[in-house]
């Protein structure tokens, strides 16, 4: 229901359109011009004076065709992680054990939060040798493949405000260490929807992520699976996702999750 301007209470209304479009935006993708003037209730050109202050403070970013504002610095940094809620984790939980059955594998949950990734859920290897359980971990986003597969859904300026330094951190000797790597790296998950950690969080342990459920970035969930790296390598891994991919495929058919989908691009090198 369209609410309009003259409704409010306690708030100059020159101030209300930002904070009301704020609301708007943290729920969806992408918003423009078209969705403040229906949703909000306001003119056009109120809506791109308001749009435009918010892209100057970076609560939005203008999409690359110039239509459209995706999420901004400011705004990711105040949104909630919806992910972490005890609801939304039981609707995926039994994903979780199909991946672990079908792989036999470690199998984790994990959410972006600003640079960082925190695991939220997981279930343990069938297997006597296994990595353990990691939730609750924290770790650089640039070092997991849970963290590189999210980075890789938002727009690189996003990224580039959020990780700002061209040295990144690193937690074993083939951590990604730069922002020109990552970046590339990041293109090559976009072409094969999919990212990979070869002893790049851990010494000893292999990873591969794939998109399992969400659709903002409020939202967005990467299942993990990861294997000693006596037997992983990427070869396995690959494997391991197609696994993984394929329970999901089930699930979502059953709409119990619905996957994210990465922007594609080109070939890759291209």
């Amino acid at each position: 229901m369209v609410v309009p301007l003259s409704e409010s209470h306690g708030v100059p209304r020159t101030q209300e359109l930002p904070l009301r479009i704020i609301a708007l935006a943290s729920g969806r993708e992408r918003i423009g011009i078209g969705d403040v003037v229906r949703q909000l209730g306001t003119s056009r050109s109120a809506a791109y004076r308001a749009l435009r202050t918010l892209e100057e403070t970076g609560y939005l970013l203008l999409a690359p065709t110039g239509r459209g504002y995706g999420p901004g610095p400011a705004l990711v940094h105040l949104a909630e992680i919806a992910a972490i809620d005890v609801t939304v984790k039981r609707r995926w939980a039994s994903v979780l054990d199909g991946i672990r059955d079908a792989t036999g594998e470690t199998v984790h949950a994990a959410v972006l939060i600003g640079s960082q990734v925190l695991v939220v859920d997981g279930r343990r290897s069938i297997n006597e040798n296994d990595m353990g359980s990691r939730i609750g971990m924290t770790a650089p986003a640039n070092s997991m493949a849970a963290g590189k597969l999210l980075l890789a859904a938002l727009d690189d300026r996003l990224i580039r405000s959020m990780i700002p330094n061209a040295e990144l951190p690193q937690r074993t000797s083939r951590t990604i260490a730069s922002a020109d790597a990552l970046a590339a790296e990041l293109d090559h998950i976009r072409h094969d929807g999919y990212a990979f950690a070869v002893q790049e969080s851990e010494t000893g342990v292999d990873s591969i992520a794939v998109p399992l459920d969400g659709s903002t970035y409020r939202d967005r969930v990467a299942a993990v699976v990861s294997v000693p790296s006596a037997r992983g390598g990427m070869r396995h891994l690959r494997r391991l996702g197609v696994a993984a991919t394929s329970v999901i495929a089930e699930a979502s058919a059953a709409g119990t999750v619905q996957p994210w989908r990465l922007p594609r691009r080109g070939p890759r090198g291209h």
